[in-house]
């Protein structure tokens, strides 16, 4: 009955099943006696940072035949970048090599299991170099002349990429470019055998037949599926069409066949055919069962059905070669090789009977015994072929794990088929499975790619008789295995120093990441753009003692170098910059042209190649070639405050001024010109009087119409219009709100969706002195005066802000503030819901991984006229003023939102770390290898083999510096550096501060917790280290060794309480302990057993939160001096970290993925199991939680607090999380649960989705899970339209909602959602929910 009325509904299984389950929940909660309720709270995660590991790199023209793109394959996303770069021109033996980010697709929602390419075969492109090629049939001869390929939109690239997704679904795809440029994807999805147990794992391993007729899906054991691929020339027909690509068409499998195997499958591949047999098709599989290998072999004709698929007998594998590495098809008939640790097999005639093979030895190491030595090889991970244009032999790149490469041919007809075996290079990196090499359009020069395993990867340059030359970075900052937040502000130079900076409560992350004396390092984790430092550092310390007021980087046409102009109070400098970096940079005060004797107020050049120098009384002009006069005019009776200049396409360039005289401040401009072999500069029309005195100006060209801005100190930014020859009239006046709201600097700038002649196609972004940025829609119409209306406002410091358009790129605009670079810009079209991006900048030191830059005092940017062919400076290049140094960078023409990361490396693997305020740096536990006659490879000292003593050490280092090295003191007044009496077999496992006090006096003390293993099966056992911490006059850590105390098991983490105080976990046991201040002694230890050994500990008041290996969370009492088990054993999981939230919620994570909410009631419970509130299944593990402060431009937008949490996992990957109230969740989970349905959101099956439910719903704790990735994408990829379309939108019938099944329903029921969150919205409005989602989702790092 509702309402009085019997009412009648419909009701399936799963909803009667529901309530069942909440009924049965109700009367166990009612059955035990639990007081307060718990709190209904949902948890709201989105990824920050992905993670860097790369499973794959492919070679694969996925958009265009012309493009040289790589796919790299990540854990659950892909990445297509392109090679750019690798020339050889006749004044340049070689240019740069870059690898360019192209596009990410991150919408898998599923791990990727293997990646393949097929379709037309990669070819080897033209030389691009003068000289010879060699052509089969005529011999050597130049490469004949070449255009450049038509670039169709719509049109099907000539390889398709293929995903095996561990949600059983196959993902076909490629990439193409829409009519404005913009890339796309577009797919076809392929479900998996069902009925195959999820042991088996199908998906695992992919193959693709050499001709692209057929691939095979084959699972870890017993299963192979195989499938009919369609022809690349049938799919265009299906699928291009003079609409555009029909995506319904795109069905690249024409026919499945599911085999089975008896073993596990070790590898699979197609072999090549043999001559004259084009249409064979032969499947090979290696197979291991009861530690016996064969080969077995699956062949068909690819003209017929794969009913015809003929399975052959297996042949066995002798016992020393049952265990391959790796299985390389050659493209002679049906040859392949298998790689093993000491010899590569190569096998041929199989066809004919049993494969006969011949050995080829590898090289190999010494086996080395005992633990300071490796006690295996290193193993074969990989192999590559390099395009050829030739085919009269195979060749094969092999690396290993320890960065060896070997380089192989093959020939046919010969007898042994391997005429080559030889050592390419070393690679200074740990390699896996991801290796690769690129076409370079060059016969046998290759490019190699390879990530790191455990550090950094990177590009190789590789010719032959010559070294490999590295020649790019491939990031990799895994595994992580700690994490804390760190102020890098508070100790940099005019930071925070008064407390009144907007800055100084920022923070930048910090991780224990890589391992080994190679790979070791404190990784400092940052978002942002990254600038790439040009040449070295240059002293520019008596101009910066003179202070600069301004600076221009200005064309130099001569191509010797740069004009740098640099304004002074008093005067003017005037630089060359040599574009080569053996020159010292050459004042040019002589120039008798240009008036260097004042201050300069603006200069620019014109499209002539005119230098322009404008001070307050003068205009100067100086030709860069031969034969033109210079032009110089005298101002009388009013001087020059504020100038720009305004380049028109095709025509003139335009100088507009602002004149100070008697009676006001006019505005003027006027044109450059020739006349008679002299510079001329005519003014146009008549001066305007302004109403206020000026403080910036800016002159733009706008529908064939000259647009003059003017920022007044009345705190007013007003709009002029002048038609050609005509003089400025007003046509508007915007009013800026606020204290010290005066525009300082402005820049226009286009949105990248927005076109240039759209109503909200331009923006003014102003930086006003009070320390935020305006940005104001530029509405323009011939038929109405222009017109400004405010777009956003953002916070970026506390004192005035210097915006500068991009000279590359008009949808970005560089901000100055506190010492800071940033990038702003609008990835679509610009409002309230689409706010605008703000990136800051890092500036990265190819040869200084730690490299940090100083404050920034000032920068200016090249000018996008500067011609092409400098070999140091380009269009766009940055030059910094940092302290008395000028430093020189270009931007990263990748993602605008990349991760930067900054490197201190330590010799060793860091294991943890914690960031002391009162020291203002970072503590840091690590693992340093002491070597004394380390073996070496080859003989080569710059390669040792690990060889030494591995030793526990803490170091010190500041945020902002270089690593900084510990001084350590023994009891007793020993010196020793980093070595504090360390017993044989023991490990540092974490460090804390500690602050004891006896009420008068509070003492800084380090306590280390230690881990000793001991010989001959002895046990372990463990220490606590406690000594004090002092700063020399060096700024050096002293650390006084005070009391060390043995227990008889590991200590393993440890908090402080109250004034004196110690809780640690002791093996299985927490014990507390209080340190007597009058007696200098540890009192009695209070002791309680748990189920296994603790994890990690946190004191939160008077409670003890303890995360365990495998026995879950405990939460304890603390009462005088005893402990009190109020909560046990809930959230059961291994390895279980938490972190304490507001409103008595702890939150804890497992290595299963898991996190979860625990809700500590006021009272005790008779079953003494917390309730959790919420529960979330991450694609990744978080095995640490830490604290992060929003950047500072965040704090416009509506979100409850500044501060967010972040989860590391040991695979890089970053979490932002957030607690939601009930309402909240409730709206932002029904808009999920629409999404979620919508294929341009989630394309691809998610294992999560249930098609006939949208209403959240309490029933089980993952409902309780937001996932913000796919609200990310659901805002990126429609917002408002795509809400309004999901509301509205009438399913399918076999998939119509159980509720709110129509259009009026689920508007209905979202408003009421809405008004919960927004109690005084406006029906029919969802610009505040998608403004409120986007402010939710926002990176705080």
């Amino acid at each position: 009955m509702e309402n009085g009325r019997w009412t009648t509904r419909t009701l399936d299984i799963h909803q009667i099943l529901a309530r069942n389950r909440e009924r049965e929940q109700k009367q166990d909660m009612q059955a035990i006696p639990t007081g307060a309720k718990p709190p209904t709270l949902g948890l709201l995660t989105r990824t920050v940072v992905r993670s860097p590991v790369i499973r794959s790199i492919i070679p694969a023209r996925v958009r265009h035949r012309s493009k040289n793109d790589v796919v790299f394959v990540y854990d659950d996303y892909i990445v297509i970048k392109e090679v750019l770069g690798g020339e050889r021109v006749e004044e340049d033996p070689f240019t740069a090599i870059a690898l360019e980010d192209v596009v990410v697709m991150s919408d898998f929602d599923s791990p990727i299991q293997a990646a393949k390419v097929f379709g037309l075969r990669r070819e080897p492109k033209l030389p691009r170099f003068p000289g010879k090629y060699w052509n089969l049939n005529d011999g050597p001869q130049s490469p004949p002349e070449t255009k450049p390929e038509p670039f169709h939109e719509d049109e099907i690239p000539p390889q398709i990429l293929v995903l095996s997704l561990a949600s059983r679904t196959l993902v076909f795809l490629f990439a193409y470019h829409d009519v404005y440029g913009v890339i796309h994807f577009l797919s076809s999805t392929w479900p998996l055998p069902a009925q195959v147990p999820l042991t088996e794992e199908l998906g695992v391993i992919l193959a693709v037949d050499p001709k692209s007729r057929a691939m095979a899906v084959g699972a870890c054991e017993n299963r192979v599926t195989i499938y009919a691929l369609k022809a690349v020339d049938r799919m265009r027909r299906e699928v291009e069409s003079s609409e555009g690509l029909n995506s319904r068409n795109f069905r690249p499998i024409q026919e499945e066949k599911h085999m089975d195997v008896n073993g596990v499958i070790l590898k699979m591949e197609f072999l090549h055919p043999p001559k004259g047999d084009e249409h064979h098709v032969i499947l090979l599989l290696v197979i291991a069962k009861d530690e016996k290998t064969r080969l077995v072999r699956f062949e068909w004709d690819c003209r017929s059905s794969l009913r015809e698929i003929d399975k052959k007998p297996g042949q066995p594998m002798p016992h020393a070669q049952r265990l391959p590495l790796l299985l390389v098809p050659l493209i002679y008939g049906t040859a392949f090789a298998l790689v093993y640790e000491h010899e590569l097999v190569v096998y041929r005639h199989i066809l004919t009977g049993n494969a006969i093979g011949q050995s080829c030895p590898l090289e190999e190491y010494e086996t080395l015994e005992g633990p300071r030595h490796p006690r295996r090889l290193p193993m074969w991970t990989q192999w590559a072929r390099p395009m050829r244009p030739h085919t009269i032999m195979d060749n094969i790149y092999l690396c290993r794990e320890d960065g060896v490469i070997r380089y192989i041919d093959v020939r046919e007809g010969t007898d042994p088929m391997i005429s080559s075996n030889y050592k390419a290079g070393i690679l200074e990196a740990n390699l896996g499975s991801a290796f690769a090499t690129v076409d370079l359009g060059d016969e046998s020069n290759d490019l190699l790619l390879a990530a790191g395993e455990m550090g950094d990867g990177g590009m190789w340059y590789f010719a032959p008789r010559q070294p490999i030359e590295l020649v790019g970075t491939i990031r990799n900052w895994t595994p992580f295995r700690d994490i804390a937040a760190a102020s890098t502000t508070k100790s940099a130079r005019g930071f925070g120093e008064d407390g009144n900076t907007a800055l100084a409560k920022e923070k930048s992350l910090f991780v224990c990441s890589g391992w080994g004396p190679q790979y070791g390092a404190v990784t400092e984790i940052r978002l942002g753009t990254e600038a790439f430092k040009i040449g070295p550092t240059i002293d520019f310390e008596e101009l910066a003692e003179k202070g600069v007021m301004d600076m221009w980087a200005l064309a130099d046409r001569s191509k010797t170098g740069i004009y740098l102009m640099v304004a002074h109070p008093m005067d003017t400098e005037l630089i060359l910059l040599p574009s080569s970096d053996d020159r010292d940079p050459q004042s040019l005060s002589e120039i008798e042209e240009l008036d260097l004797d004042v201050r300069t107020v603006a200069a620019g050049t014109t499209a002539d190649g005119f230098l322009i120098q404008v001070t307050q009384s003068s205009i100067n002009a100086i030709a860069q070639e031969h034969g033109v006069l210079p032009f110089t005019s005298k101002i009388e009776g009013a001087a020059i405050t504020a100038a720009s200049f305004l380049t028109i396409p095709a025509r003139t360039t335009v100088l507009l001024m602002v004149m100070r005289k008697q009676d006001g401040f006019y505005l003027h401009h006027g044109h450059f010109g020739q006349q008679n072999g002299r510079i001329a500069f005519e003014e146009l029309g008549e001066p305007t009087l302004l109403r206020s005195q000026a403080s910036c100006i800016s002159i733009q060209w706008v529908d064939d119409r000259m647009i003059a801005f003017v920022g007044t100190l009345a705190g007013t930014l007003q709009s002029y219009t002048a038609e050609a020859g005509s003089s400025f009239t007003l046509c508007y006046e915007h009013k800026f709100e606020g204290q010290f709201s005066t525009c300082d600097s402005m820049a226009m700038i286009t949105s990248e969706e927005g076109a240039a002649a759209t109503t909200e196609g331009r923006l003014i972004v102003c930086g006003l002195r009070n320390g935020t940025i305006q940005t104001l829609f530029f509405h323009t119409d011939r038929s109405i005066s222009p017109a400004l209306s405010l777009c956003e406002k953002l916070n970026i410091g506390s004192t005035s802000v210097k915006v500068v358009q991009d000279a590359t790129r008009s949808s970005r605009a560089f901000l100055a503030c506190e010492q800071n670079l940033y990038t702003l810009e609008y990835p679509g079209s610009p409002s309230t819901t689409n706010p605008a991006i703000v990136a800051k900048i890092w500036m990265t030191d190819p040869s200084s991984p730690a490299y940090r830059q100083g404050p920034l005092s000032y920068f200016t940017q090249a000018s996008s006229k500067i011609p092409r062919g400098y070999s140091k400076f380009g269009a766009g290049s940055l030059f910094c003023l940092t302290g008395s140094n000028l430093l020189l960078a270009d931007l990263s023409s990748s993602l605008r939102h990349e991760m930067v990361p900054r490197r201190l490396p330590l010799n060793g693997t860091p294991t943890s770390i914690t960031y002391s305020e009162h020291l203002d740096m970072l503590i840091v536990i690590y693992t340093m290898l002491t070597t004394e006659d380390p073996l070496q490879v080859d003989g080569r000292p710059d390669r040792p083999l690990l060889a030494g003593t591995f030793r526990p050490a803490v170091t010190f280092l500041r945020p902002n510096a270089e690593p900084l090295r510990s001084k350590f003191y023994e009891k007793g007044g020993l010196d020793a550096l980093n070595a504090v009496d360390v017993h044989p077999g023991e490990r540092y496992l974490g460090a804390m501060e500690w602050f004891p006090t006896d009420g008068d006096k509070k003492y800084h003390m380090l306590v280390v917790h230690t881990h000793i293993v001991h010989p001959a099966n002895q046990g372990t056992t463990g220490r606590l280290l406690l000594g004090s911490l002092d700063m020399d006059d060096t700024g050096e850590v002293e650390f006084k060794l005070k009391r060390h105390m043995e227990r008889g098991a590991p200590i393993w983490a440890m908090a402080a309480y109250g004034n004196s105080s110690l809780i640690y976990g002791c093996g299985d046991d927490v014990v507390l302990q209080t340190f007597d201040m009058s007696t200098r002694r540890f009192g009695t230890a209070v002791k309680v057993e748990l189920r296994s050994p603790v994890n990690q500990i946190s004191v939160r008041g008077t409670s003890l939160h303890v995360s365990t290996i495998s026995s879950g969370h405990y939460i304890f009492e603390i009462e005088g001096n005893g402990l009190v088990l109020r909560f046990a054993g809930a959230s059961g999981g291994t390895n279980t970290h938490h972190i304490c939230m507001p409103e008595r919620l702890v939150m804890t994570s497992d290595d299963d993925c898991r996190v979860a909410g625990l809700w500590q009631p006021p009272q005790p419970r008779l079953d003494q199991a917390a309730p959790v509130v919420f529960e979330a299944a991450l694609p990744s593990s978080i095995s640490r939680f830490c604290r992060m402060t929003r950047p500072v431009w965040q704090e416009k937008y509506p979100t409850r607090e500044r501060e967010v949490i972040v989860g590391s996992c040991k695979d890089g990957t970053l979490y932002q999380l957030a607690i939601l109230d009930e309402q909240s969740w409730r709206l932002l989970a029904f808009i999920q649960n629409l999404a979620m349905r919508d294929l341009r959101v989630c394309p691809y099956p998610h294992p999560l989705i249930h098609e006939r439910y949208i209403e959240p719903s309490t029933t089980e704790k993952a409902n309780m899970h937001v996932n913000g990735d796919i609200l990310l994408r659901f805002v990126e990829r429609g917002g408002i339209s795509l809400l309004a379309e999901m509301l509205h939108k009438t399913p399918d019938p076999d998939k119509e909602f159980a509720h709110d099944s129509t259009a009026e329903d689920r508007t209905g029921r979202f408003q009421e959602l809405v008004t919960e969150v927004f109690p005084a919205s406006t029906p029919g409005r969802f610009e505040p929910v998608i403004e409120w989602i986007r402010a939710l989702l926002l990176s705080g790092i």
